[in-house]
């Protein structure tokens, strides 16, 4: 039985008591949502990692969640989807099955300058962003409404305070989904689905900090050095678990800080 902080007290197939039937980890496949994957592999029934276009990485992942003694699948998903709908979305949902936590580390970017001639470049990452985040947002609120509850996690950046040039369109969706989340916290909370935003600080290790250029990592982070203070992963994928439990069930609609002080 699932309560509506989205725990279960049920056991999995080997007699060991797990927190979650299901887990799904959108944009599984490296960095953070790797790191995320991992996290939960002692405390899902399954872990469900989906991937856009890298089929490899993703069964990287899956490897090391069972690696952990955990049990893992694999999903191929775009995003967004093309009907604004979410049909595709929908389905992996339906394959899930109960799914008690979401965790949407899905992202783009295109590091342009902000001038009319790279309009659609910008409109390219507002439209996978945001609107990818609101089809899984919205179709995983009515799945988990109707399945005792879960909670969704979104993953924004802590760069909606700490500006760097040639990431506007970046910034901007991850501004609007920590909008999006405190929406969607409203909206279905009273359903016992809550919505949780982690914005984290410059992390090591992932495939979008490449997409930055190095001056500009550097004028943010203080200095050439700055790879020392660059975040691990696991330590923000721990702070996700931990906001996805049931130790914080009365949590809901926050935006939660997670950059070891770097923002201070």
């Amino acid at each position: 039985m699932t309560s509506t902080n989205g725990s279960t007290n049920g056991l999995d197939s080997t007699g060991a008591r797990t927190e979650y039937r299901n887990v799904l980890v959108v944009g599984g496949t490296s960095g953070l949502g790797q790191a995320v994957a991992r996290e939960f592999a002692r405390n899902a029934r399954t872990v469900h990692i989906s991937y856009h276009g890298r089929h490899e990485l993703a069964q990287k992942a899956a490897a090391d969640v069972s690696n952990l003694g955990g049990s893992a699948q694999v999903h191929q998903l775009t995003l967004p989807d093309d009907d604004p709908k979410g049909p595709n979305i929908r389905r992996l949902f339906g394959e899930i099955g109960p799914c008690d936590a979401v965790v949407n580390c899905a992202v783009t970017n295109d590091a342009v300058m902000a001038t009319i001639a790279n309009a659609a470049r910008f409109r390219a990452v507002v439209d996978a962003n945001i609107f990818g985040t609101y089809q899984v947002s919205s179709i995983a609120a009515q799945a988990m409404a109707a399945t005792g509850g879960g909670c969704v996690v979104n993953i924004s950046s802590i760069l909606t305070k700490k500006y760097i040039v040639g990431a506007m369109g970046y910034i901007t969706s991850k501004a609007a989904i920590e909008s999006m989340t405190r929406g969607f916290a409203r909206e279905f909370g009273r359903l016992g689905v809550r919505f949780t935003a982690v914005s984290p600080g410059p992390i090591r290790d992932t495939r979008l900090l490449a997409t930055v250029p190095q001056e500009a990592i550097e004028e943010i982070m203080g200095g050439p050095d700055y790879e020392e203070r660059l975040l691990p992963p696991q330590k923000v994928a721990a702070a996700v678990r931990a906001i996805a439990g049931p130790e914080f069930s009365a949590m809901n609609g926050e935006v939660v800080t997670v950059d070891d002080g770097f923002s201070l």
